[in-house]
């Protein structure tokens, strides 16, 4: 036996919600941030680790315009950089 329940919510509920989930996980990534500190500039592991994913897909996000410092054919993440080039990613 299945109940049905009619509600009215608000027209903006959806955005809401959107706002509510997207400060909560900010939120949560912040915290997380500050119990595993990654330095200013890291190393390809470090880097893919930051952003919790394999060095592979870092390489293919590389290929695809992730902002990389290279000298002398080392390569070297900028945290900052990281961090806007996923948010200029964001849907």
């Amino acid at each position: 036996m299945a109940i049905q329940v009619a509600m009215n919510l608000p027209d903006d509920f959806e955005e809401q919600i959107k706002r509510d989930m997207y400060s909560t996980a900010l939120e949560a990534f912040k915290a997380t941030a500050k119990k595993h500190p990654f330095a200013e500039y890291m190393q390809r592991k470090d880097a893919a680790g930051y952003l919790g994913i394999s060095t592979g897909k870092l390489d293919q996000l590389t290929r695809q315009g992730l902002p990389t410092i290279i000298i002398d054919n080392f390569k070297l993440y900028r945290k900052a950089s990281l961090d806007q080039w996923m948010l200029d990613h964001q849907i």
